[in-house]
């Protein structure tokens, strides 16, 4: 005859709360190194810098959602995306 595996209640009733709290961390929580900078913090830092090093911040509204999303992006790294994307295209259309 096969016994069945039983949980122990004391050890359920410890990791519960612990399952239910790590489900419970608020969405949007950063840590401080992940900030955006505010369009002030942008609007100083531009006037600092090379046009191609500049920043430049949005409202994006990611797939599958209609929360929009501020995304902060160097100017270089949208022409180079730009650019990079032009490219496959044309390698398709070829």
């Amino acid at each position: 005859m096969h016994r069945r595996f039983v949980f122990p209640k004391n050890l359920l009733i410890l990791l519960l709360p612990c399952w239910l709290l790590a489900c419970a961390v608020p969405e949007g929580t950063q840590s401080p190194a992940r900030r955006l900078p505010t369009d002030a913090e942008v609007e100083q830092y531009n006037a600092s810098v090379a046009p191609e090093e500049r920043i430049v911040c949005r409202e994006e509204i990611p797939v599958g959602s209609n929360i929009p999303k501020r995304v902060c992006r160097y100017v270089k790294d949208i022409e180079e995306t730009s650019e990079f994307h032009r490219a496959q295209l044309r390698r398709v259309l070829n």
